[in-house]
């Protein structure tokens, strides 16, 4: 499959109705459940899936997301893929946002005694890849609501790709010790992969 860049300026379409789930025959629904570390009923892991993945303050779409990613010259392999196939890219791709944000806000020393402008600029580019990875995760709960993939097949993309909140929760971590380092305006996490521990207020990860 090609690596796809980001291309914002180029609109399209979500590449057709594809709805079938593509699983195999070792795809057990079940188990993501299991790597939730929560009990879910088979018959609810996708709808529980999606609105952990569902950001309703970004408000992004599925052929929003697909018009961002996907340009014009790889539309026609992009049409090929099964859906499941196409949300496992796009579940590759924020997680590659996740990295390059996690690289970046480790990268910002805590050291001085007010933001720079070398801090503010790697600080504004770790956001945009934050809004960036939120916000192709919101648009997979929006291809389920709108019956571009089945439950089955969400919850095989899910599990195939082998999704895990590791990222999100060290990104999260970095973005609280930059922001109350330098005063530095963010916007609050807006999905609900991670709880918050009551104990201690911190955001806790949960075990995928």
């Amino acid at each position: 499959m090609t690596e796809y860049e980001l291309d914002a300026d180029d609109a399209g379409d979500g590449g057709g109705p594809a709805t079938d789930a593509d699983a195999g025959p070792g795809d057990d629904p079940g188990t993501v459940g299991e790597r939730l570390g929560l009990t879910v009923p088979d018959d609810h892991v996708a709808a529980f899936v999606a609105e952990a993945f569902e950001d309703p303050e970004l408000d992004a779409t599925w052929d929003e997301a697909v018009g961002e990613f996907v340009p014009a010259d790889a539309r026609d392999e992009w049409r090929e893929l099964s859906m499941r196939n196409r949300v496992e890219e796009v579940l590759a791709a924020a997680d590659g946002y996740d990295d390059r944000a996690v690289e970046l806000l480790d990268g910002i020393p805590l050291d001085r005694e007010a933001a720079t402008a070398d801090v503010e600029a790697a600080f504004d580019e770790a956001m945009r890849l934050r809004r960036n990875a939120d916000a192709f995760r919101s648009a997979i709960a929006d291809a389920h609501a709108a019956g571009r993939i089945d439950d089955e097949g969400l919850v095989a993309a899910v599990e195939g790709y082998g999704f895990e909140t590791d990222a999100i929760a060290e990104r999260e971590d970095l973005v609280e010790a930059v922001t109350e380092r330098y005063g530095l305006d963010f916007r609050p996490y807006g999905g609900t992969l991670m709880d918050t521990d009551e104990g201690d207020g911190r955001e806790a990860e949960e075990a995928w």
